[in-house]
Formats: structure tokens, sequence, C-alpha cells
């Protein structure tokens, strides 16, 4: 099958901070135009008014203060319910009318990143875990998920030559969150979602054209 293709499909494409997922929606959505495919690209936290309000609140321009009138970050279970809406306006706003239009919707993070961010306590048994999965219970499951394999060690490097971070960015915080990612990508595949690991340290060129291939073998299996 060439492209544009008959079936519309949602892609999310998933990792660590660090882990190239921003460039990887900007390449594999440049590769598909560039063959004709009509394409739609977003991303979470979204440009909608509860996603840039998250994104102020990771990057510490909006925090809470404690009895002591010290700043401190927002708290996990406040985020996980900011996502949540965002996630709702951002399918609403982006991602179902990109579907409707016959086009290739590619998110940068989903679902999964909040499954690993603000549900990271005990593990999926966790009550925490099960409360974010429950106020994603609504959300579309994606056609294919792509998830960008990285270690703490290579995100770093990456994080530290941007010179920037948020408050997710730390050895500690990226090394559990190397382990829950794993976690959260297993359970999903054991339920049957379509995840393509990939190895993210390997040229961004391979990775883009092992994406663009999978969405177009997608198409021809007819989902």
């Amino acid at each position: 099958m060439t492209f544009p293709l008959s079936t519309p499909i949602f892609v999310v494409i998933e990792g660590l901070d660090g882990a190239g997922t921003t460039t990887q929606t900007g390449a594999v959505a440049d590769a598909l135009a560039s063959r004709g495919q009509p394409v739609s690209v977003s991303r979470e936290p979204s440009d909608g008014p509860v996603g840039m309000v998250i994104r102020q609140m990771l990057s510490m321009r909006i925090t809470v203060t404690d009895d002591e009138g010290r700043h401190k970050p927002v708290g996990r279970q406040t985020l996980a319910l900011l996502f949540a809406a965002d996630r709702m306006d951002h399918l609403e706003a982006e991602v179902e009318p990109a579907l409707e239009r016959g086009e290739v919707a590619i998110s940068d993070r989903y679902y999964h990143s909040s499954l690993a961010y603000q549900g990271d306590v005990d593990g999926r048994d966790s009550a925490d875990f099960q409360w974010v999965e429950s106020l994603n219970s609504r959300a579309r499951t994606p056609d294919l998920t792509v998830f960008l394999e990285a270690t703490a060690d290579l995100c770093l490097q990456r994080l530290d030559s941007r010179g920037r971070k948020d408050i997710y960015e730390t050895r500690d915080k990226l090394e559990r969150l190397e382990r829950r990612y794993d976690e959260v990508m297993k359970l999903l595949e054991e339920r049957g979602e379509k995840i393509l690991r990939l190895d993210a340290s390997l040229p961004a060129e391979k990775l883009t054209e092992e994406v663009v291939e999978a969405v177009r073998t997608l198409s021809e299996s007819g989902q």
C-alpha cells in the first residue's frame, strides 16, 4: 500500500524526558507528509488552557507554598487530575478532529506518561496506580504506541546539553521512571495494546524509518 493511507491512525510516541519523543514526533510527521500522507501533530501537556498551566507547574513557574512560606512543586495527585483533564481536552480539540479528517494523528506523550509519572508509588497493584488508571479510563486507546527505550544516563546527557530541567529530570527520578515505564508498557502489552519498542540510542533517522514502516504495516493489516 502506498501513501496516503486509507485508514486514519492514532500514533503516540512515549519515553523518558530526553528519550527523543519530541524529535521523533516531528521527524515522523515530516516523513509521512513528504509521502503525501495528511498528518496532525499534538503533544501533552497540550497547548490548550489546562496544558499551559501544567507546563508552568512542571517548570516551577507555578508552585504551592508550605506552612513556612517555602515554595514547592504541585503534588502528584493534583498533577494527575490536571493531566487527565488536559488529555480529554486534547482528544476532543485535536486528536478526534484529525482522525475524522482522515489524518494520521501523532501525539508526543499520552496516558502512558501519567501511569509512569503519577502512578509510580508501589507498582501496578498500588492504589495510586489504579486511581490514575481510572482517571484515564475514557481516553481513546492509541492504534500504535512507539516506546523509545532510553537509560537514565542517556537522558541526562541529552538534558544537560539542553541546559534545562523540570521537576522530574533528576537522576533518582529518571532511574525510577525508567523501571516504571517498562512495567507500564509490559502491562499494556499484556492487555493487547500495540506497542513498538525502539532503542532510543539509535540514529534518529533509523528510528523514524522504523516508525513510518510500522504505521504503513498497521494500515495494511487493517489494525
